[in-house]
């Protein structure tokens, strides 16, 4: 399958999704990581056969997590930051491969990247 290039235009269509998924994947992510304390516990453990009673209820929210994540991932979305709500589109820019760049709350695309500047060399568009 041929790689997705975004316009500016095709993105911002996309926002109103994002700012739907991304805040649900964050506390999914935050429930996975705060949220069943023992899981630790148990990835410690087992080594030693440990286990954890939340194992199911864990892998739920994992699996939820992974739905979302995946259904980005289709539509063309490379995830770069769910704590930072950051979203990155892959995109031409005078003929060479960039990121336009999304963090949540903003409303529309505004700034992008080189693919090895990462967020901290955003600039505007």
């Amino acid at each position: 399958m041929a790689k997705k290039y975004f316009t500016v235009e095709e993105a911002n269509a996309l926002i109103p999704e994002l700012n739907d998924w991304v805040p649900r994947l964050q506390e999914l992510y935050s429930l996975m990581h705060k949220g069943f304390p023992d899981i630790q516990k148990a990835r410690s453990k087992a080594e030693y056969s440990g286990g954890s009673t939340s194992g199911t209820d864990y892998l739920n929210v994992a699996l939820k997590a992974n739905h979302i994540s995946k259904n980005l991932e289709k539509k063309g979305c490379v995830i770069k930051g769910i704590e930072m709500g950051l979203v990155d589109f892959p995109s031409l820019r005078e003929g060479k491969e960039v990121y336009l760049c999304w963090k949540i709350p903003e409303q529309e695309i505004r700034f992008w990247h080189d693919l090895d500047s990462g967020f901290a060399g955003r600039q505007p568009i």
